[in-house]
């Protein structure tokens, strides 16, 4: 393939194990350490364009309010004290949603570990990190211009259920936990303990659950909302 046109590979830092997308599927599990993880990969094309996605057992997420008066230069120094304060010292490599408006944005963070190694990865196999983004922001941002009204949107993994609350444009709440199997009913649960800890005054009074997979029974929702598969969105 010409240099001009590099190839576009798909990396998946799954839970367990690594998926590259590159000639079908290739599976590596995962090692000790973030190097030797990578270490074992096949060899791919050089000058490649990787667009890597980390699975949210292995990121952070929270819902941050901007303090008034906060300057634009001051929000990242904002942003790393808030991830330090509740997940410890890390070190984390943090992004807040340059793209959102208003008080509240989602922010994400990535342990500082792995992007070293990946960075080290890309340089001695001559390769071009494209992205590097985790599952539910990637996931959500790839949906997002499809939601209408007030809803939530909620991603499973392998142990984990990750889950967003949103009104009138905004994020209410996010919530990252492990759960026994991630299914329907499992993100109906993080629903309803999620909408539990919004304050009285922000409550929804319902909304849509979008959800990839199978769906949980209409009982189990909190009352007010509906689930919409994410091939029903519209």
């Amino acid at each position: 393939m010409s240099l001009l046109w590099p190839e576009r590979i798909a990396l998946h830092i799954g839970p367990e194990g690594l998926r590259l997308a590159h000639k079908g599927e290739q599976d590596v599990a995962c090692a000790t350490d973030w190097a030797t993880s990578l270490a074992a990969l096949p060899a791919l094309p050089r000058f490649a364009r990787v667009h890597v996605s980390v699975a949210d057992r292995h990121a952070r997420y929270l819902r941050l309010a901007w303090p008034e008066g906060l300057k634009a230069a001051e929000r990242q120094a904002f942003v790393d004290h808030r991830f330090q304060t509740v997940f410890g010292p890390g070190p984390w490599v943090t992004q807040a949603d340059r793209g959102a408006w208003g008080a509240t944005c989602m922010a994400a963070a990535l342990p500082g570990d792995l992007l070293a190694a990946l960075k080290e990865w890309a340089r001695t196999r001559r390769l071009r990190l494209a992205a590097i983004e985790p599952a539910f922001a990637a996931d959500y941002g790839r949906n997002c211009r499809r939601f209408r009204g007030d809803g939530a949107f909620a991603r499973l993994e392998t142990g984990r259920v990750t889950l967003g609350v949103w009104r009138t444009g905004e994020w209410r709440a996010l919530r990252s936990q492990p759960v026994a199997q991630a299914d329907g009913v499992a993100a109906a649960h993080c629903l309803a303990a999620l909408l539990a800890s919004i304050p009285p005054e922000e409550v929804l009074a319902g909304g849509t659950l979008h959800l990839a997979g199978a769906r949980p029974s209409v009982d189990l929702l909190p009352p007010g909302w509906a689930c919409a598969g994410l091939e029903e969105a519209s």
